[in-house]
């Protein structure tokens, strides 16, 4: 089965923020190394006739470094996503070349400024058809939201359970990124496969919107919205919440 989609990416750069070291591939866009957020939300309406890959990335290792490393998978995954036409590639495939060149673009960047720490994690969603493939790195969430309900489908990569039990008070560290050095340990990106259904929506955000909204606050502004309305309002909310970080989203309604 085909199906409709109606989808909108938001990026909003933070309360007392200079840069925005989040960013994101929405189709065939995504936003240039230094950039300011985007002022209104873009938007995409089209049908899995057609194959569509969503992403989020949340850049880390300082200002520049961040900026630099989200940006440069942002380009990644439009280049492996461009090179569709002419493999025959899965939609895990896709994920694992995407995530597998990224890493290593990354790498030979940090390694080539002697820098310590440079990173970005990943959300990403490809659409084919009535099948969504869903991916992800380190603490940027992926959706779903079915029949009423809202549901995550990524994993966190962060060590925020050993945090809990030894009653810490601390933002959890990334376990999994973009960016990992091959000689730390082998990325190992969380993968998987679905089916879609009428009415399902698929949301992708960098943890500048999960830190200060609830997955309950989202869906209740998202259910009787557009994609374009709930991406609106989301960012609006995380900003009248005192926002103070990067925040980035994307929304994708599915209709049969």
């Amino acid at each position: 089965m085909i199906f409709q989609v109606k989808a909108s990416c938001g990026s909003f750069i933070g309360d007392g923020r200079n840069n925005n070291e989040d960013n994101f591939y929405f189709n065939q866009k995504h936003l240039p190394e230094q950039n300011k957020g985007l002022k209104n939300p873009i938007k995409y309406d089209g049908a899995t006739s057609d194959s569509i890959l969503f992403a989020v990335f949340d850049g880390m290792g300082g200002e520049v470094n961040g900026e630099e490393a989200s940006c440069r998978a942002s380009e990644v995954f439009a280049d492996e996503y461009k090179k569709l036409e002419g493999l025959a590639l899965s939609g895990k495939e896709l994920m694992i070349r995407a995530c597998q060149k990224a890493n290593d673009v990354i790498n030979e960047i940090a390694e080539s400024k002697h820098i310590g720490t440079m990173g970005t994690t990943v959300a990403a969603v490809y659409l084919t058809q009535d099948e969504v493939v869903s991916c992800n790195m380190g603490d940027s969430k992926i959706f779903r939201i079915r029949e009423g309900q809202m549901v995550q489908i990524s994993e966190d990569h962060t060590d925020e359970k050993i945090i809990q039990s030894m009653g810490l008070n601390k933002k959890p560290v990334l376990l999994q990124y973009l960016g990992i050095s091959d000689t730390e340990m082998a990325i190992d990106p969380y993968i998987t496969k679905g089916d879609i259904q009428d009415g399902d929506v698929f949301v992708l955000c960098s943890d500048g919107v999960t830190d200060f909204l609830s997955s309950e606050e989202m869906y209740e502004l998202i259910k009787d919205r557009t994609a374009d309305e709930a991406t609106r309002c989301i960012l609006a909310e995380v900003d009248k919440k005192g926002g103070s970080d990067n925040a980035t989203i994307i929304i994708a309604k599915m209709t049969a």
